[in-house]
């Protein structure tokens, strides 16, 4: 009986093979050690990650903002502890990842912390630099200009509105208007929804007159506003005059 005879060539395209199963398992290797596990699948199944994020929280008081973190892993039974170091957290022990954190007097930076227990024993924690919008605080203290608007082409009443519908509106606004303000428009049908689409906004025509086209609704709302204003695209209550709106103006549908 003969012995086979392997070519060089299959010898190669062995070694190569081995060499690429080596690297993957290195790789792999690495991953696991760089705190992956909870993505790859690698480490424990019961691990933990959060992020935390902050935002404005809704009403007057800029000093105070929501955080919230953003969990990885399994939640039952995790509770959190908030921690800073000089404002307030409130709660400051919660069992929903998510506090209010509002600034110490006099203080525009902090650093806001959490950490993450299930049972008696802590499974995670992050933390997160948040800094003071000093410039809504000043808007907060200091008197608005002296500006009116007012909506004087007024739509018709169509309390259920539509993506079909269409129709004029426009305006005119007065007192010390600057060049950089912008009138936003909403209508409402179930709730005050932006016109004529998404983030949009008008400017100011010479004259001091603005307009646009827009979908129908019962009621009809125009919003002079100052650069940074966020225009959402739903709100269920329109926003009250101060900080970026300026001056608003509200009408029924006219009826027909």
């Amino acid at each position: 009986m003969t012995s086979p005879v392997t070519s060089s060539s299959t010898i190669s395209a062995k070694h190569r093979t081995l060499k690429r199963r080596r690297l993957a398992a290195l790789a792999m290797l690495a991953a696991c050690a760089g705190g992956a596990a909870a993505v790859a699948g690698c480490g424990d199944p019961n691990a933990v990650r959060v992020a935390l994020q902050a935002s404005p929280a809704a009403g007057r008081d800029v000093r105070r903002l929501d955080i919230s973190g953003q969990i990885v892993g399994p939640p039952a039974g995790l509770h959190y502890k908030w921690f800073s170091v000089s404002g307030e957290c409130d709660p400051q022990e919660s069992t929903l990842p998510a506090t209010s954190f509002r600034f110490a007097e006099g203080a525009t930076r902090d650093r806001v912390s959490v950490e993450v227990w299930r049972d008696d024993r802590r499974v995670a924690q992050s933390e997160i630099d948040v800094r003071l919008d000093e410039q809504r605080a000043r808007m907060m203290t200091q008197p608005g200009p002296d500006v009116r608007i007012e909506i004087t082409q007024i739509p018709p009443y169509e309390p259920e509105g539509g993506d079909f519908t269409r129709a004029e509106i426009g305006g005119t606004v007065n007192g010390d208007v600057s060049p950089d303000y912008q009138v936003v428009i909403y209508a409402r049908a179930d709730a005050w929804y932006i016109q004529p689409n998404s983030h949009a906004f008008h400017a100011i025509r010479q004259g001091k007159t603005w307009g646009s086209w827009t979908h129908t609704g019962s009621s009809y709302a125009a919003l002079l506003v100052r650069p940074g204003f966020d225009a959402y695209t739903r709100l269920d209550v329109l926003p009250q005059v101060g900080e970026y709106v300026l001056a608003r103006s509200v009408v029924e549908g006219a009826r027909r």
